[in-house]
């Protein structure tokens, strides 16, 4: 591969992928509930992507938030490209993408490029060498003032441990037998296979190693390859990123992932204890790391973070997803799996059903200790149940242009998964089948016909030479009529209100 990629490997373009916790509007909540004073500017904000990938991500932020100002970098022309044309297609004109090497911009910030409020980089630090970390450190630097808010979503240790092996013999077969990377990572993957047949000693030094193996089978081979073909794979120490960060004046306030604000105290006195009693930040967040086999890591760093008490005026939260009355939610944690009864979560999902409220109004609202409503509501927020609403009501237009581009594309066999979501200034989760009805509603000029919208998501279906599933099997032709007019049926009355209150459809 080319120096120019820094030992990355290109072959293959990066996925589809939109991450809610860099939306500014979720930045701006853990913040908070850090302690810091949220220092957005007045008027439009300004946030840039390092590491961009496909763009999807940065136009439906943009679609969503169509009074700032977004700028994406990337080095592979073929992510650029791609975002790029998106842009077009949505009639965004408020974001752009820059082809460019980190190593280049750090030494010739553009002057057009100036500072930005918010700075995001996910899936970036763990996979380049040192001196290109050093490299994004320096664009950092420029990019930021008194204030900015620094995103960063890294592979942690210690979780990844079970596979530097791995990692380190599929990039060597790479390098020793020139093949393409999907067929590298299968034989790589057969030669493990093979390795833990005749149960070699590594597999018993490295148990989750087996695990790993079989998540791995069961991925895209794209994803893999972004993942573990990298010259410069290499998970990092919270400690590692936060000193680098801090060499350019930036601080560790808190974390972009919901539920890891509840840590440390949601551990129990003991584990608790031995965590809080270490005497530096890096140190304890290190600890608490390996005590949990931590795996990724989304850090939010600050310059020149203002310490507040108090929580903004407009933080409001809104319900997305209301559990089933009387339902047991359980919530996936980097601390183990939580349990919500009706009780826990009922105030806090009968309150929003009323209006969006801050966690100090629906605490005032049912007379409970607002730190016992925080735990719950972090909790929802992390299920995806409840969301946080965008500050200053953005206009729905431009999402509600990008979503009828999306589902088109959808229509088209593009691997879209997500749809900008106005009201929440951010981007929400949809399936396939709801973006085929989605763009045959849209079709239909918003009719409201079961009959037709059903007809019409079927020859969708059909076009693309895919089958109708249900319930994880596929329906049979006898009864595809009729579960295509239940889908209808459902997205007319329950998915079309939720979409409009969301700000993905008008």
């Amino acid at each position: 591969m080319s120096d120019r990629f820094h030992g990355y490997d290109v072959s293959v373009g990066y996925s589809y992928t939109f991450y809610r916790e860099m939306a500014p509007d979720w930045l701006d909540f853990c913040v908070r509930q850090a302690g810091v004073g949220v220092a957005r500017a007045e008027g439009p904000f300004r946030y840039l992507e390092l590491g961009a990938g496909q763009g999807l991500g940065l136009c439906l932020l943009a679609a969503s938030n169509p009074a700032a100002e977004f700028v994406g970098v990337d080095f592979q022309h073929e992510h650029t490209e791609h975002a790029e044309s998106l842009a077009r297609a949505a009639g965004l004109t408020n974001v752009r993408f820059v082809e460019a090497d980190f190593a280049e911009l750090a030494v010739a910030w553009p002057d057009d490029f100036g500072t930005f409020d918010y700075v995001a980089l996910h899936g970036v630090l763990s996979w380049v060498s040192a001196p290109l970390r050093e490299a994004v450190m320096q664009c950092i630097s420029q990019g930021t003032h008194p204030g900015s808010i620094v995103y960063a979503g890294y592979n942690s240790q210690p979780s990844w441990l079970g596979m530097v092996p791995f990692q380190h013999i599929a990039h060597l077969i790479k390098e020793t037998t020139g093949a393409p990377g999907a067929t590298v990572i299968d034989q790589s993957i057969k030669l493990f296979d093979r390795l833990r047949s005749v149960n070699a000693p590594g597999f018993q030094v490295l148990p989750a190693l087996t695990a790993r193996l079989q998540t791995l089978k069961e991925q895209d081979s794209s994803y893999a390859i972004h993942e573990y073909l990298n010259r410069h794979w290499q998970p990092l120490w919270h400690s590692e990123v936060s000193r680098g960060f801090a060499q350019v004046g930036l601080d560790f306030v808190g974390s972009a992932t919901m539920a890891d604000n509840l840590l440390p105290d949601i551990l129990g006195p003991q584990l608790c204890g031995a965590i809080i009693e270490q005497p530096t930040e890096e140190l304890r967040q290190d600890v608490q790391d390996f005590a949990l086999n931590q795996s990724f890591r989304r850090d939010i760093f600050c310059r020149r973070p203002a310490r507040s008490a108090k929580s903004g005026p407009d933080e409001r939260l809104c319900l997305l997803v209301p559990p089933a009355p009387d339902a047991t939610l359980t919530v996936q944690t980097s601390f183990g799996t939580a349990s919500l009864d009706q009780r826990s979560y009922g105030p806090i999902v009968e309150a929003l059903t009323q209006q969006p409220m801050s966690i100090e109004e629906i605490a005032a609202r049912h007379r409970s200790p607002v730190g016992d409503v925080r735990q719950v509501a972090l909790l929802l927020l992390e299920s995806n149940a409840i969301g946080i609403v965008a500050a200053g009501h953005p206009e729905p237009e431009a999402a509600q242009r990008i979503n009828a581009v999306i589902a088109r594309a959808v229509c088209d066999g593009a691997p879209y998964e997500h749809v900008a979501a106005a009201s929440l200034g951010s981007a929400v989760r949809i399936t396939q089948i709801e973006l085929l009805l989605i763009d045959s509603w849209l079709k239909l000029d918003h009719k409201s016909d079961v009959s037709a919208l059903a007809t019409a998501v079927g020859q969708r279906l059909n076009t693309l030479g895919q089958k109708l599933y249900h319930q994880g099997h596929v329906v049979g032709e006898a009864e595809e009529a009729g579960q295509l007019q239940v889908l209808a049926s459902a997205f007319l009355t329950d998915n079309l209100p939720l979409r409009r209150q969301q700000g993905v459809l008008q």
